[in-house]
């Protein structure tokens, strides 16, 4: 229903700025107010909300300020430091304590007014959103021959707006309900080289969206509908890394359930999207991709159920993946498409993924595990070349098969209800092998083995939780690609909440032990680790 690009899953964003339903009160609204020791956070946002039977306005202000993240010791991991030592230059000095540049300004709103119904609503918001940040562990320099400037730090200065139509009618017949979505959005940033303008990117796009949710009989319903999305974007300066595009995109989708009985029920699926791409002076993309899936819940009882999906999807790829020629500032590599190095057109991904996931209730103890197998033909990778451009290490566009392979699993088990209040632990493991099938080398930015264990506990108004959460080394890397060292990460909350007034506070320690933290999956991880140990302090009020 949301496309090939969400294969792997999704993000869902939920707000309440346009309003689906009457409120209970004439005004209701939030405020919060947090802090963070690591980063300097401090952050406050409001929201409130006016309305009758018929009629609902919302607004809401937010602003977030943080200084130069703290960390353990050094910008540079172990790994890469111990690489540099026999080339560092002489009087080269290595961020220590604090990664420099990473304070940030950010800010911004929204307004909107809903009309809402018996049988429905239409709403109408427009948001803003304003940033300045730098960018970390990268200083641009420039030059010819022997003569380089002074390096000097690179800051984005960011705006976007947006404005959002959604609808929505719950009608008697066949068709059950209508949902209608448009969204208008105008994304602007800037990428500031010291006081001088680098380069300036610019994005406008328009997403619209029809879903229809029909109930043929008792035993059959589902959802289908079409969505189409407009992309201009545009990118000026010596360092505009992707020529100006244009994406267009059509499809069709239609998702059906089918109960059989008590015990089984059948899903399916099927969408079906049509792209095109143009770059001046570039050949055109267009093509037609075709996403199935086909899905069963066998219930063996009310407390065990197993669920099997097959799903095949193709991915189109994007202006960046063909286009690309230039440094990457943001992540600091050089990168090139596919068209740019000759190469043509990248072929669509073909996906086609099995999951199996068993989830169970017994007495105490509540547990989910799944497994799944990726078969991908032509998986779209960044692969490094070893080679540098503008300071930068250069990275490349290619297709190679590949198979992903995991599993994901957790429990929550019960340790006391009583008057003494009540406790609950959980604990919970994720791994992915990911490697090309030809070759066997190993996909790039690829997760290690994660796993963890926390306590949760209650008490009328208060609640408690210390979680530890054990991130692998990660050694199965791609060609070029630097490993991880382990770590742990150890965090802990102290929480306080009342009814009367509607207040809730909190307490909250991260990475309590000033690991070294590296995400692996991160572009940044070798130049930018984790914040160190932190106290969070936050605080929300509900009126």
């Amino acid at each position: 229903m949301y496309g090939s690009g969400a294969a792997g899953g999704l993000v869902n964003v939920v707000d309440d700025r346009i309003l689906e339903e009457s409120l209970e009160r004439p005004i209701i609204g939030a405020a919060s107010l947090g802090s963070d020791s690591a980063t300097g956070r401090e952050t406050g946002a409001v929201k409130v909300a006016f309305g009758n039977s018929m009629l609902g306005t919302h607004f809401d202000y937010y602003r977030s300020d943080t200084d130069n993240v703290h960390i353990p010791g050094f910008a540079e991991s172990a790994i890469l430091r111990a690489m540099e030592e026999d080339g560092e230059e002489e009087g080269h000095e290595e961020a220590f304590g604090r990664i420099e540049n990473t304070d940030s300004k950010t800010e911004g709103g929204a307004a909107a007014v809903s009309f809402t119904g018996e049988n429905g609503f239409l709403g109408l918001s427009y948001s803003v959103h304003d940033s300045n940040y730098g960018i970390p562990g990268h200083e641009h320099e420039e030059g010819e021959g022997d003569a380089t400037e002074e390096e000097e730090t690179v800051r984005i200065v960011l705006e976007q707006s947006r404005v959002d139509l959604r609808g929505g009618y719950n009608f008697s017949g066949p068709i059950r309900s209508a949902r209608l979505r448009l969204a208008r959005n105008d994304y602007n940033h800037v990428e500031l080289e010291g006081s001088e303008i680098g380069t300036v990117f610019d994005t406008k796009g328009t997403d619209a969206r029809l879903e229809l949710q029909h109930g043929g009989t008792d035993r059959l319903d589902g959802t289908f509908g079409g969505q189409y999305k407009i992309i201009d974007f545009s990118a000026t300066g010596d360092e505009a890394f992707v020529p100006p595009s244009k994406t267009e995109q059509s499809s069709l989708f239609v998702f059906e359930e089918l109960v059989l009985s008590d015990s089984w029920v059948l899903q399916g699926s099927a969408r079906v999207e049509w792209q095109t791409i143009e770059s001046p002076s570039r050949a055109k993309y267009d093509d037609s991709a075709l996403g199935l899936s086909a899905g069963a819940i066998w219930s063996f009882s009310d407390s065990l159920s197993l669920a099997a999906n097959l799903v095949h999807s193709e991915r189109h790829p994007n202006s960046t993946e063909l286009y690309a020629d230039g440094p990457h500032l943001a992540v600091g590599r050089f990168e090139r498409g596919s068209v740019t190095l000759g190469n043509g057109f990248l072929d669509k991904e073909l996906s086609t993924n099995l999951d199996l996931t068993l989830r169970g209730a017994y007495e105490s103890v509540e547990f989910l595990l799944t497994g799944f197998i990726n078969e991908v033909d032509d998986y779209v990778l960044l692969a490094a070349t070893g080679q540098t451009a503008d300071t930068l290490p250069v990275f490349e566009y290619r297709q190679a098969d590949a198979r992903l392979v995991g599993l994901e699993a957790e429990a929550r088990v019960e340790l006391m209800e009583s008057t003494a209040g009540h406790l609950h632990s959980r604990v919970f493991v994720d791994l992915v092998r990911a490697e090309e099938r030809n070759s066997g080398n190993y996909l790039p930015r690829i997760p290690p083995l994660r796993y963890g264990i926390g306590l949760h506990y209650t008490l009328d108004r208060i609640g408690a939780m210390v979680e530890a959460t054990f991130h692998s080394r990660q050694k199965k890397t791609a060609p070029r690609e630097l490993p991880t060292n382990d770590y742990t990460m150890l965090k802990a909350e102290l929480s306080y909440a009342l009814e009367n007034p509607n207040l809730f506070a909190f307490i909250q320690g991260t990475n309590l032990t000033d690991e070294d933290a590296r995400q692996h999956a991160s572009p940044l991880k070798d130049t930018v680790p984790l914040p160190g140990r932190s106290l969070r302090l936050g605080m929300r009020y509900d009126f």
